[in-house]
């Protein structure tokens, strides 16, 4: 339960961070400078911090902000991403695109977890 909580938490924080992105950028420039530079690092340090915490399947905690932020730009412009001559083909590359986002975010997660393990008691 404390898991799927924690999962539920860092997918709404990886939200949070694209919706305050979206919100104070105006051209796509500017979203992309502050999306790599500001939003991606700082979910990259709360993937590590959940990585610390809860080390097993550290790598679902890399993984949590990205999925919430997927289903953030299914849900909020779902209508617009299969428009055109892609139709749902259009949600795979979005999917994909949020995939490879994610490797820098499950290093950092499983990083951390290396050294939050608790290392085994030796006589």
């Amino acid at each position: 339960m404390r898991n799927a909580l924690l999962f539920c938490v860092a997918g709404l924080i990886g939200v949070l961070a694209i919706v305050l992105v979206t919100w104070n950028t105006a051209p796509p420039e500017a979203f992309r400078f502050w999306y790599w530079l500001v939003a991606i690092p700082a979910l990259c340090i709360v993937s590590a911090a959940l990585g610390y915490w809860v080390p097993n399947h550290a790598w679902r905690w890399g993984v949590a902000p990205l999925f919430g932020q997927w289903l953030w730009e299914v849900f909020a412009s779902g209508s617009q991403i299969g428009a055109g001559n892609l139709g749902p083909f259009a949600h795979v590359i979005v999917f994909a695109m949020y995939a490879l986002t994610a490797i820098p975010c499950v290093i950092a997660a499983e990083a951390a977890a290396y050294f939050g393990r608790k290392p085994a008691l030796s006589f």
